[in-house]
């Protein structure tokens, strides 16, 4: 009765010492806002002023607008980057898609979908190798029926 007893509060113990806090995950940084904001309002004041003006005119004539702010612009044009290419490929978050796919896809779902470090090319890396996971366990039984 005493080792029931003992076990039961040593569980209690261990399951309340473990708790997570997120007393920071609704904090904001205001002036990093408002920096932002005031860079856009500046940017937007500028292009309402030229009409005409396009990215590239931008970045040759005042750079210093767009100097802050992540754009993916290159020398093809600002779309071109957008897209998903074998050079963006992430092997490790296709390999939590494939190799977890029917069993662990939790697993998989915390540490590439949920987790905010990882970039869209994990997350379509990891959908890719999920694809390829269920035709594999599977997916091919409904074209044989």
């Amino acid at each position: 009765m005493k080792r029931l007893l003992l076990a039961t509060v040593a569980c209690f113990m261990f399951l309340s010492s473990g708790y997570a806090t997120n007393t920071d995950l609704f904090e904001l940084n205001e002036e990093k806002i408002n920096t932002e904001f005031a860079e856009l309002n500046e940017l937007e004041a500028y292009v309402s002023m030229n009409e005409n003006v396009t990215i590239h005119n931008i970045y040759e004539e005042n750079a210093g607008l767009v100097a802050g702010m992540n754009l993916s612009y290159g020398p093809e044009g600002m779309m071109g980057q957008n897209g998903f290419s074998i050079d963006n490929f992430e092997w490790g978050s296709f390999a939590w898609g494939f190799c977890c796919f029917p069993i662990g896809a939790t697993i998989g779902i915390f540490t590439v979908l949920l987790n905010d470090n990882k970039g869209s090319d994990h997350k379509i890396s990891y959908f890719i190798g999920a694809g390829i996971g269920f035709l594999f366990s599977g997916g091919f039984g409904f074209y044989y029926y």
